[in-house]
């Protein structure tokens, strides 16, 4: 009894000061604090493979990806799927090593090592302590320079894409995502295709193929190695020459990048069917974009306001306002020769045509309205603030390094990010924003067309499209 009195004292004393109290605004954000980026040196082997090294040397750890210029990308469209498994099967095997060998040795090493690809390069991640660090890069260079590619790996490998591309095609995830970009770009554009390959491209694949890519595409001139950790640049330079000096390849004949977008206008609906779904995803953005771009950083900005975080204006709407989905966000993704804007989201069948009409409302909003300055402050706050943590860790810098090198930015661009974001202004939006241009856009959904087709045709925003899940246009 005594403490439920208690209980009731406390709420009576609690109550009259919350009816009377004021809401304070917190307060404003104070100046930056001194933050240098890391010092980031280069250098190149006789042969021509180019290093990026940043020295940390708070932990005696090394992580280093090599990053090769044989990515999707590169590959013949009817052989989409070539240059991922390529690379998956680096680590099955070296003329000396079985892949079951490397992974003992480097195991016994405690290194941390793995290879893959993806659309703009080949990958081969190490990370070990610095005293075992020699012998495990050793290891890794030999599945560069002289893989095997076992037949009953690359059969495995083959089938496991395979696999994948039908698990991805389940989802509508996987169906609107191709979907987009296949809409958003011309059909020569490498983006337009996805990098994991199709049952069709796959299925003609032969180990034949994947040793000539090997052959062709991997050499010391498109090799990159970037180091994080605590390794100098003599160390650095020494452990790699070990490694790759004794490599020398004739470079493959590389031309430029282009990845152009679709010219049709206006907006465009492309709807996939998933029979049966409970759920829709839609993906609403168009193609065109370069990191290289001088309104990149203001365009940070765009993206953070309006669905780069949790706290967006996207997510504040479809989710919170209206409850149609578990959360809807936007990003650039940057690809060299040109990259795509989109804003994506997974909602209710029958909420599906709604938050269309949301999601388009928030599109036009960041490009018709102008973005208040205490709001455009906080989110753009919120990046700065959050920079140094982001590179903190070693992972953590070499991810934004990496970005550095295949999107074509100097080097040296993210001594001044932080103070070039702080600076960003209401206008600076408003200007580069305008790229978005709301009345030029993909709109790709995947659902069940039974109950959402009708609905979105009924919406009179674009024109509708219907394609299989292959790309072709149904109706």
């Amino acid at each position: 009894m005594k403490t439920i009195n208690r209980i009731i004292v406390a709420a009576g004393i609690i109550a009259p000061l919350a009816a009377g109290a004021q809401m304070q605004q917190p307060p404003g954000p104070g100046p930056l604090r001194p933050y240098v980026f890391p010092k980031i040196e280069e250098f190149q082997l006789p042969n021509g493979v180019k290093v990026v090294l940043v020295e940390k040397h708070t932990l005696p750890i090394i992580a280093s990806r090599i990053i090769l210029d044989a990515g999707s990308l590169r590959e013949p469209a009817a052989k989409s799927g070539l240059a991922n498994v390529t690379a998956s099967l680096l680590s099955e095997g070296t003329a000396t090593l079985t892949g079951s060998e490397i992974a003992r040795r480097m195991d016994n090493l405690g290194a941390q090592f793995g290879t893959s690809g993806g659309f703009s390069a080949a990958f081969v991640d190490l990370t070990a302590l610095k005293n075992v660090y020699g012998d495990a890069l050793a290891i890794a260079a030999k599945t560069i320079i002289e893989p095997s590619f076992p037949e009953n790996e690359f059969n495995r490998a083959k089938n496991e894409a395979i696999a994948g591309y039908e698990q991805s095609h389940s989802r509508t995830a996987g169906l609107a995502g191709d979907a987009f970009f296949a809409a958003a770009f011309d059909s020569t554009a490498p983006f337009s295709r996805s990098p994991s390959g199709t049952r069709v491209s796959l299925t003609g694949l032969t180990r034949n193929d994947v040793v000539n890519w090997a052959r062709t595409m991997y050499s010391p001139a498109t090799t990159t190695v970037l180091m994080v950790g605590d390794i100098t640049a003599p160390e650095a330079r020494a452990a790699l020459t070990r490694a790759f000096g004794g490599w020398n390849v004739p470079s493959p004949n590389l031309g430029p990048v282009a990845n152009p977008v679709n010219q049709a206008k206006g907006v465009r609906f492309v709807l996939v069917d998933r029979p049966a779904s409970v759920q829709s995803t839609v993906i609403i953005g168009r193609g065109g974009f370069d990191a290289t771009d001088p309104e990149y950083i203001p365009l940070l900005a765009v993206n953070h306001v309006l669905g780069g975080a949790v706290s967006s204006r996207l997510n504040t709407n479809l989710r919170e306002k209206h409850a149609f989905t578990y959360g809807a966000f936007s990003s650039f993704n940057y690809r060299r020769g040109g990259g795509a804007f989109s804003l994506s989201t997974e909602v209710r069948t029958n909420a599906t045509d709604s938050a269309i009409v949301e999601a388009l409302n928030e599109y036009r909003r960041i490009v018709n309205e102008p973005v208040p300055q205490q709001e455009l402050k906080g989110y753009v706050n919120n990046l700065v603030s959050g920079f140094p943590n982001a590179v903190q860790t070693v992972q953590g810098l070499q991810n934004r390094l990496q970005n550095l090198i295949l999107w074509g930015l100097p080097i040296d661009f993210y001594a001044t990010y932080r103070e070039r974001l702080a600076a960003v202004t209401p206008s600076d939006v408003t200007r580069a924003a305008a790229k978005l241009d709301p009345n030029d856009v993909i709109v790709a959904v995947a659902g069940d067309l039974s109950k959402i087709e009708a609905p979105i045709r009924a919406l009179k925003l674009g024109s509708v499209e219907v394609w299989d899940p292959s790309g072709k246009r149904v109706r």
